[in-house]
């Protein structure tokens, strides 16, 4: 089904619109001309249709609805072909803008969306909220632009006006100064955060990461990059010199943001995934061999629901000895708390003392959409090869939101 052509003109009017509006300002909130339009259980009030926004923007509205069990608010890249085409809509992907809620929001902050890391263009947003039907209620605001780079005439527009008033004025006559002014501060420009309220640093750009530091409300840290996950967690120093990840939530973010360094988490400690109780594989006597995973590809990632991804395991023996036969790579997909639990199996042959070999396979899982998942990949899985170390044969892999598809 097409579009009306009215959406196109209001993407046609916000490409109009002055490129140094901001979300956060005192605009005018534009409100939709026909409130029966409006689901007074379930939407978003602010920003509304047609409006430019960037950096951190908080996402306003109102989820009241009988039998709510969680809600979120997703974002998707916005073309005018999406606009006249069904079948390009349909396969678009939405991407987590705010963490899932479980308690009722009236005329609230439904999250905040940090829009620093997506490219200038137009988006949509969609509140999805989950309830005890089986359909999800879902409430749409398109379009909204953003820009958080701002072209250079745009920028020099008002010290242009500036320059033109001052032609305008009426010269006054010069008197000399009586005393030299201070020389104005520079106004501070280097990337930093200030505590909203009392907030944990992290390891890693998750709460399932250990605890490695904190700030108190009103203290401010020194920001010195952004995950690459996409998570918005600000990677910063703290006063003591230890450095961490801080969730963008609960902190008001400062400075020239624009060229923050991209830092890749260290991987999460082993989820530990509940296994029905049996007989253990006996342990194979050592015999010099050690293997372990140094590093897992996934593709796509994050996943989409019901349809295959592909794990590539890479498996070295760092021991001092060969390994005595082949072994069992087990790939493990779930909820942190062990449900949902999906694996599969792929094979590993023999390797030298040294050896480095790679092996792939393919999972699929359909559970617990847009809900937190975990993957762990466990090598030599059935105890096949006697190791000098058996404790470090798991990997633990970043958690990822497992997306819709055609779910």
């Amino acid at each position: 089904m097409k579009r009306s052509p009215t959406l196109l003109y209001l993407i046609f009017a916000l490409l109009l619109l002055s490129p140094l509006a901001i979300g956060q300002d005192d605009a005018q909130v534009i409100e939709p001309t026909d409130p029966d339009m409006v689901n007074a259980e379930a939407n978003i009030s602010f920003p509304p249709p047609v409006y430019v926004v960037r950096g951190s923007v908080d996402i306003r509205g109102t989820v009241t609805v009988e039998g709510m069990r969680n809600f979120f608010v997703e974002f998707q890249p916005l073309s005018l072909d999406m606009m006249t085409d069904e079948e390009s809509e349909e396969a678009s992907q939405w991407f987590p803008a705010t963490l899932p809620r479980i308690a009722p929001i009236e005329d609230d902050v439904l999250g905040s969306w940090n829009t620093v890391t997506l490219r200038d263009g137009l988006y949509e947003l969609r509140l999805t909220i989950n309830t005890d039907a089986e359909t999800p209620t879902y409430f749409r605001v398109s379009p909204i632009r953003v820009e958080n780079n701002p072209p250079e005439f745009a920028a020099m527009q008002p010290a242009a006006e500036e320059a033109a008033a001052e032609d305008m004025a009426v010269e006054e006559p010069e008197v000399e100064p009586t005393d030299v002014p201070e020389p104005t501060a520079t106004p501070d420009s280097s990337p930093r955060v200030t505590a909203l309220v009392n907030s944990n640093v992290r390891a890693g750009d998750s709460t399932f990461y250990v605890i490695v530091g904190g700030l108190r409300e009103g203290e401010t840290a020194k920001i010195k990059g952004i995950s690459s996950f996409g998570t918005g967690w600000y990677y910063v120093e703290l006063a003591n010199g230890r450095s961490g990840f801080i969730h963008p939530n609960i902190v008001r973010p400062e400075g020239d943001l624009s060229a923050l360094a991209r830092i890749n988490p260290p991987p999460l400690p082993p989820t530990p995934i509940p296994q029905p109780t049996a007989v253990p594989p006996p342990v194979q006597p050592s015999t010099g061999a050690n293997l372990r995973i140094t590093h897992v590809q996934i593709s796509p990632h994050p996943a989409i629901c019901n349809q295959a991804y592909e794990i590539q395991a890479t498996v070295t023996n760092d021991g001092n000895a060969p390994s005595t036969s082949g072994f069992a790579i087990e790939v493990r997909d779930s909820r942190p708390d062990g449900s949902g639990l999906v694996t599969v199996t792929i094979g590993g042959s023999p390797l030298a003392a040294g050896e480095t070999r790679t092996y792939a396979g393919h999972l699929t899982t359909g559970v617990y959409v847009d809900e937190l998942h975990n993957i762990n990949v466990v090598v030599d899985a059935r105890n096949e090869v006697g190791e000098t170390n058996e404790g470090d044969n798991l990997y633990a892999t970043a958690p990822y939101f497992l997306q819709k598809g055609s779910c």
